[in-house]
């Protein structure tokens, strides 16, 4: 980087802890980093990592008028710009429009097609069927009756896509029951794609996840595995506590079911442990950064910098991980804390806020607990 040849910047969006994240993580290689957002309470905003924060349409409420606002503000962001959204609706939002943004900005992941295909549950399970990855028994709701009466309960409702099903309904997935309620759910949610998937008794510790990096060509440029050892809210919420722990099982079922969806950039697998199977079971794909990201970068893994360096025709290869280190989002964490005993957040522990060196996004978290009200996000 020079004066007279600086690079590209990165404009993140929406700017909460993945963006946070993303934000220090390329800031420290030189990138100057634009923070875009609907709501100024995203921790990341408030980060010493941004340059910039500006207030943008809410891709969920008016796609349009987001993609206009992207298109209209080129020039002032910096054209070839990178671009990074940390949620399904804001990755749906620039694939959508790809071809008109790509005029002036960089786009790190796949075509619409790809990402379509890899947030519809019902092909990811059916193509992972093909390649002989197991998954928790699943159900279509072409036929709720004939699902009801198959399947076993308490059973849950999956969406393809998280934030509609999450505005509407309240949860991030719907248990059911018995069979009326399924039922009844299946009918109010029959526009949002939706799955049925009998529940798996996972223990504590047993939720997986295959963290990468695919190059154009197909290449996987950097891998990583972390273990959700708590997450908020339990069962079904995000992860609060999470561990570096390579299993080699995950990588090669995580990589297979990206290359057959041909899938190009940053991406998080799912998985989880069935004790009774003794396998470990494929949930599902999101192609995109996500909350924990800052684990497998401060492990080796920088998968923002790898996205980016491609972006700018300068590919780099990450090292092999580092394992051991946890990560740790101090509120949820602290919340579960009140209920019972947890896994233990000791060793080598990277904070989803907290940094000495840039205290903004902490006094931000502390803001959000108070009147003004919590940001919301569906990492």
């Amino acid at each position: 980087m020079t004066a007279s040849n600086p690079l590209p910047r990165a404009l993140v969006f929406n700017c909460h802890i993945t963006g946070l994240a993303v934000a220090r993580s390329l800031a420290a290689r030189g990138v100057e980093v634009i923070a875009l957002d609907p709501d100024p309470r995203g921790l990341g905003q408030a980060s010493r990592a941004v340059v910039q924060r500006h207030k943008c349409p809410n891709a969920l409420q008016d796609e349009r008028g987001f993609i206009q606002y992207l298109v209209d503000n080129a020039k002032r962001f910096g054209e070839g710009a990178v671009l990074f959204p940390t949620n399904d609706e804001w990755v749906l939002a620039v694939a959508r429009y790809r071809s008109q943004l790509e005029a002036c900005y960089r786009i790190p992941f796949s075509e619409l097609s790809v990402i379509d295909a890899v947030l519809d549950k019902r092909r990811l399970y059916a193509d992972a069927h093909h390649l002989g990855i197991p998954i928790p028994k699943t159900f279509t709701l072409n036929d709720p009756k004939a699902t009801a009466r198959e399947i076993r309960y308490p059973a849950i409702v999956k969406p393809a896509e998280q934030r509609r099903f999450y505005d509407r309904f309240g949860v991030k997935v719907f248990r059911a029951e018995n069979a009326a309620e399924l039922v009844r759910f299946a009918r109010e949610a029959a526009d949002l794609a939706c799955v049925a998937q009998e529940i798996v008794d996972v223990p504590a510790g047993g939720f997986y996840s295959f963290c990468s990096y695919v190059a154009p060509d197909g290449e996987l440029r950097g891998a990583f595995v972390g273990r959700k050892l708590e997450q908020y809210p339990e069962r079904f919420g995000t992860g609060c506590l999470v561990i570096g722990e390579q299993v080699s099982e995950i990588v090669e079922r995580g990589s297979a079911i990206l290359k057959a969806f041909g899938y190009q950039g940053i991406s998080e697998v799912e998985f989880i442990w069935d004790p009774t199977r003794k396998e470990h079971l494929l949930l599902d794909v999101n192609p995109r950064v996500w909350k924990w990201i800052g684990l497998p970068i401060a492990s080796g893994v920088d998968l923002p910098w790898l996205a980016y360096s491609e972006a700018i025709g300068q590919p780099a290869r990450a090292s092999e991980p580092r394992d051991g280190l946890r990560w740790i989002y101090e509120r949820d964490y602290a919340l579960l804390a009140q209920s019972r005993a947890l896994f233990p957040a000791t060793g080598e522990v990277v904070n989803a806020v907290w940094d000495p060196d840039d205290p903004g996004p902490f006094a931000q978290l502390l803001l959000n607990e108070g009147p003004a009200g919590r940001y919301y996000c569906a990492c």
